[in-house]
This record gives structure tokens, C-alpha cells and sequence, in this order.
């Protein structure tokens, strides 16, 4: 009896320190704290288990390809971090930046998806057999349509502008390092066609307007010459100022005659006073001054003289030259727009081509699980928070 005591005790003895290592064990009471609370292994443990399950044996790896290039126009040089600051400040964002800007928008934009669709088969790259499941496109949780390929398109082209070097940064994500590649060429190529357009939409422009300015002249001295023609018909003179010519001749020969036959009646009266000859040239000077009166009055007399034809004739005449004056400067403005229209106002310059990457970037399998556990964390203390204050509230 004794000895079963004795024994007994012993047991005691031994069994009391498994209990107190069991107590003092941080992970033994880790484990008991963890099971007692149901909902951190349901907000934490849980989605940080699957998603290092999901990272370490079933995430895909993704390529990606980077390609640098810039958009420069003729004798334009990508702008320092000074120069772009100071486009920033003084004209509101960078202007020189704009074809740029419009360049990586058509790169991110439902045109250029469609265009790699048809010339690159753009969806078979994200939906490869070897894709896993939640990364690829489509997948169980979104959508088929276009739309929600284009999202999916969006987070997998990026087109960014570095404004500190005026450079920007392509990036292509896939799951192969060759399809990364093949788009970001294919993108670059569609980037250069639409520079193409642009410079040929401005060409087409610039020509269309100093061609229009060219045809208005045109149109105008074909109006004025309708108005020659119709003046003509109407007065029946070619050239009134050529046609008065003859006729102001015929005036200063009458006058030279008037002044002969003046100065013979002058000479006539102080030699022979009383010769027969004295009525003869007066009858002479009245004569021609009649005939000059007549042939003044049909330069400047009324409505039907030269003088109104002549108006109206030098009128036409200066609309005639104003309108040819024009016509030369709207020529010169086409001749010039035209050369600088065959220099390409635009260019995409690469920098880096597109390249094959090495070694998958995506996905960042440790700092993905540990935002996983941090957010499940976060949620979960907001969660005892908001219950120890509504229990707070329940007992005051």
C-alpha cells in the first residue's frame, strides 16, 4: 500500500513539469489562442493559407517586356527635368509633351486592343494552357465581352511618361516572355503608324488650307475678268485708256492749230488791218475751237464721254491687280506649305526596343502573401473594435 503511494507520487512528481512546459510553450499557447478565436482563422489563417498555397504551387509566372521611346518632331530634343518643369509651370502640364501623351494613349486605348487581336491573336496570349486559372483571361469570376478584356488589356499594357527625361516607359505583361516581346513590337509599330497618320492628317491640312487660299484667288480674277468681258460688251471699248489716247492727240494738234491761227490773225491785224484774210481765220478759230469743245466733251463730258468708262475700267483694273497680288502670295503660302509638308513633321524614336525578358517579375509571390495577412489582420482588429464597443454600448 505504501509502495503504490510511493509510486503514485512519483508520477505526480514527473507529470507536474510536462504540464508547466506545456503551459510556458509560446507556440502551445500561440495554437490555444488561435483556436480559441474562430474568426482571425477565418479572416487571417484561412485567405493567408490559400493565397501561399495559390503563390507557391499554382500562380503562373508573368514576362514582362520594357520598351523606351520617345515622340520628337524635327530638331526637337527630349526636354531636361528643368526644361520639363518649366513647361509644367508655364504651360499648364507640358504641351511639347502632347503628341507623346497621344501616342501611349492609342498604345492603351480599344483601338490598338482590337488591332492586336486581329494582327497578334492578343487574347490567346493571356489564356495560354499553362495560364493558371484566377490570372488568366477569361476566368470564372469575369466577364467574356470586350469590355472586361480591355480592363484586363489595361492592367497588362502600361505606357507611362517619365517627365524628369521626357522618355517613356512600355511596359507588356504575359505569360510567355516572347508574346511579352511580340506585342511590344507590334504596339511600337501601331505607335509609329499613328505618328504617320498624324503627320499626313497635318500635311493634308496645311496643303487644303494654302490650296483653298489658291483657288479663292483664282475664282476672284476669273470674276474680275468676266467683269472685263461684260464691260467691254457693254461700252464697246477693249482699252478706254488706249482708245483716248488717239483722241487727246487729236486735242493737242487742234490747240497747236488754234495757236497757229491765233497768232496769224495777230500777225495779219498789225501788218494789214483791213486784209480779206482777217475774216477767213477767225471764221478758222472758231472752228477749231468748236471742234475742241466737241472733242473735250467727249473725254469729259457727261455719262456717255471716256472719263466715266475710264472710272469704271481703272476700278476693274486695280480689283484686277490686287486679286493677281494675291494670287502670287497664296501661291508662294502653297509652295512653302508644301515643303515643309514633305519633311515629317513628327517621328517615334526608340530608344530600347522591345525586350525578352529573362526571368518572370509577376507574381511577387512573399510581398503578395504578407499584404494578404496584413489586410486579413487589419480586418479582423477593425472586426473586435467594432465589437468591443458595440458590447461597451450595450452595457452603459
Amino acid at each position: 500500500m505504501n509502495a503504490g503511494m510511493v509510486e503514485a507520487n512519483i508520477a505526480a512528481r514527473e507529470a507536474v513539469p510536462q504540464r508547466a512546459i506545456r503551459q510556458v510553450s509560446p507556440v502551445g499557447k500561440l495554437a490555444d489562442w488561435v483556436c480559441k478565436r474562430p474568426g482571425l482563422n477565418l479572416v487571417v489563417v484561412l485567405p493567408t493559407v490559400l493565397a501561399a498555397v495559390y503563390y507557391a504551387f499554382i500562380a503562373s509566372p508573368q514576362y514582362v517586356s520594357h520598351a523606351y521611346f520617345v515622340v520628337r518632331g524635327p530638331g526637337v530634343q527630349a526636354p531636361s527635368m528643368f526644361g520639363s518643369l518649366l513647361q509644367q509651370v508655364g504651360s499648364g502640364g507640358g504641351g511639347g509633351n502632347e503628341d507623346t501623351y497621344a501616342v501611349q494613349t492609342y498604345m492603351m486605348s480599344r483601338d490598338a486592343a482590337r488591332t492586336l487581336i486581329e494582327t497578334q491573336n492578343l487574347r490567346a496570349a493571356f489564356d495560354r494552357p499553362d495560364a493558371d486559372f484566377i490570372a488568366r483571361f477569361p476566368a470564372f469570376y469575369r466577364g467574356r465581352t470586350f469590355e472586361h478584356f480591355f480592363r484586363y488589356y489595361q492592367n497588362h499594357v502600361i505606357a507611362e511618361l517619365d517627365t524628369e527625361t521626357g522618355i517613356s516607359n512600355l511596359t507588356v505583361r504575359t505569360f510567355s516572355a516572347q508574346d511579352s516581346q511580340r506585342i511590344g513590337r507590334a504596339l511600337i509599330g501601331a505607335g509609329e503608324r499613328l505618328v504617320n497618320e498624324m503627320n499626313e492628317r497635318q500635311r493634308r491640312n496645311m496643303i487644303a488650307s494654302s490650296q483653298k487660299e489658291v483657288t479663292e484667288a483664282e475664282d476672284k480674277i476669273r470674276r474680275i475678268e468676266l467683269a472685263f468681258a461684260a464691260y467691254r460688251n457693254k461700252e464697246g471699248l477693249l482699252d478706254p485708256l488706249k482708245q483716248s489716247v488717239p483722241m487727246l492727240q487729236d486735242i493737242d494738234q487742234l490747240k497747236a492749230m488754234l495757236v497757229a491761227a491765233k497768232l496769224q490773225i495777230a500777225q495779219v491785224t498789225r501788218t494789214a488791218p483791213n486784209s480779206p484774210l482777217l475774216p477767213v481765220y477767225q471764221h478758222r478759230v472758231e472752228a477749231l475751237q468748236d471742234e475742241i469743245a466737241r472733242a473735250n466733251k467727249g473725254i469729259t463730258g457727261p455719262d456717255t464721254s471716256l472719263v466715266p468708262k475710264i472710272t469704271a475700267y481703272d476700278d476693274l483694273t486695280v480689283q484686277r491687280e490686287i486679286a493677281e497680288r494675291e494670287l502670287a502670295a497664296a501661291t508662294v503660302s502653297l509652295q512653302t506649305a508644301r515643303a515643309q509638308a514633305d519633311r515629317q513633321q513628327l517621328y517615334l524614336d526608340e530608344i530600347a526596343k522591345p525586350d525578352l525578358p529573362d526571368y518572370p517579375e509577376y507574381p511577387h509571390s512573399v510581398a503578395d502573401i504578407l499584404i494578404v495577412f496584413a489586410t486579413g489582420l487589419g480586418v479582423y482588429a477593425m472586426g473586435l473594435l467594432l465589437i468591443s464597443g458595440a458590447r461597451e454600448h450595450q452595457i452603459t
